[in-house]
């Protein structure tokens, strides 16, 4: 398995959180997988795009736990129209420059020689690696990112809530038209009373 350790930021990176806790906001692009080695005379804090990008990875979603410094953000990586297969050894974070709208990168991490092997589709394995990445966002209040509307890329988090709201919906309609029921109920007992009460009166 994959050791990434943690995520250190670019300078473009540091810029970018700089303004963010200045009170604008922080937005997260996307996220891209490679396979190259991290050069012994490369300061990540320089590095501008990852050594050797393969695929981009989507945005599933993303949580910021309180008083912590730091989001976590769950990307998806798949082999799906992949051609060619290549070792997932670096992982590149984007995110926007508020001022500019520019993307730059955000953070990096390597993982060396213990990289795994993601096959291209055209072999007998469909592959879809799910993972968190740990980045700092600091103090930042205004942090969001841009996601996925894969519908594999759906949390679990995200399920839950959504059939949590159609059972919502559901329970309300049944209340609905029980009430309905109830009312053609009572207005058709009140009417067989009514026609009752005037037989009677008639007789």
């Amino acid at each position: 398995m994959a050791q990434f350790g943690g995520m250190e930021l670019t300078n473009a990176g540091r810029n970018i959180l700089a303004k963010a806790l200045l009170g604008k906001t922080l937005r997260f692009t996307r996220a891209w997988a490679g396979d190259g080695y991290l050069p012994e005379d490369v300061d990540v804090r320089e590095m501008t795009q990852i050594v050797k990008p393969h695929r981009e990875m989507e945005i599933a979603e993303m949580s910021i736990p309180p008083h912590i410094g730091t989001a976590k953000i769950t990307v998806i990586l798949t082999n799906k129209e992949l051609t060619t297969g290549f070792f997932f050894r670096e992982i590149g974070l984007f995110a926007e420059d508020p001022d500019t709208g520019e993307e730059f990168l955000y953070g990096y991490c390597n993982s060396g020689n213990t990289a795994d092997y993601m096959p291209g589709q055209d072999g007998p394995d469909a592959v879809y690696y799910r993972f968190d990445l740990t980045v700092i966002v600091d103090q930042a209040k205004n942090v969001t990112a841009i996601f996925s509307d894969n519908p594999l890329a759906v949390t679990h988090t995200q399920l839950n809530a959504r059939t949590d709201e159609i059972l919502k919906h559901c329970r309300e309609r049944e209340d609905f038209l029980q009430k309905q029921i109830d009312d053609l109920a009572h207005a058709s007992i009140m009417n067989s009373l009514d026609h009752a009460g005037q037989k009677h009166w008639q007789g």
